[in-house]
């Protein structure tokens, strides 16, 4: 599972306008819903608790774009039952969160701890963010109606501009490129998941990273235990660092 913890940046300079309450609820409006909702679990400290790959992708990409918090996710097992708190929760993923977000505080940038997957996952949650945070604003207004589902078309009479005006500036926001990353992005997230001890599996029913990927050809991430299968099984047209 996916433990998500998030630190106020600067929050003694910015301590008037810091309601953790108000924060709280415009995560919970914002973000992904998660499995074991946003808590308060420190002074200036949020925490939720995400089963989806999909979902904890999106929200830990929402934060750094939001550039408020410094941003920890931990990859592992939760103790057995689920309580309703996340305050309550216990397990690896919450201890790797902790690394994550304390480590995140020293980067100044979003992190991810847990088995070396959860690490290969993380060098591509960096790749994604500096993508976006190099785009133009006029690039960054486009891709964010882009992300909401608009086309070209409405994104231009949104705009004022033109369907080739809004074409050329994703383009240049590398929208497209920066989409396809988010597949494999998501299937790093689930092999760390399925492979960390007492973790999600993969079964019959689970998504393969061909299915996530919707790619046709066989894909070099799937069934492997670690990154390391991936450098020995004499496949040369993709390496583990995707």
């Amino acid at each position: 599972m996916f433990a998500l913890t998030i630190d106020r940046r600067d929050s003694r300079g910015r301590a008037a306008e810091l309601h953790m309450g108000r924060q709280r609820t415009a995560l919970q409006e914002e973000l992904p819903r998660p499995v074991l909702d946003w808590e308060i679990s420190a002074g200036d400290e949020l925490q939720a608790l995400y089963d989806d790959a999909a979902a904890i992708v999106r929200a830990v990409l929402a934060l750094a774009d939001a550039g408020h918090w410094h941003v920890g996710v931990g990859i592992g097992a939760v103790d057995d039952p689920l309580p309703s708190s996340v305050r309550e929760a216990t397990g690896e993923a919450f201890v790797a969160a902790r690394d994550a977000v304390n480590a995140a505080k020293e980067r100044g940038r979003p992190v991810v701890a847990g088995n070396e997957w959860a690490r290969r996952a993380g060098s591509v949650v960096d790749l994604v963010c500096a993508v976006r945070a190099r785009r133009s604003e006029a690039g960054a207004q486009a891709t964010e109606l882009a992300d909401r589902g608009l086309t070209q078309q409405e994104i231009a009479e949104g705009l004022g501009i033109t369907q080739s005006s809004v074409s050329r500036r994703l383009s240049a926001a590398l929208w497209h490129e920066e989409h396809t990353v988010h597949e494999t992005l998501e299937a790093l997230f689930r092999l760390a998941d399925e492979h960390s001890p007492s973790g999600h599996a993969p079964d019959a029913a689970a998504p393969s990273v061909q299915d996530a990927t919707s790619s046709k050809d066989a894909h070099p991430l799937k069934d492997v235990s670690s990154p390391e299968d991936v450098a020995s099984s004499g496949d040369t047209t993709s390496g583990g660092d995707a």
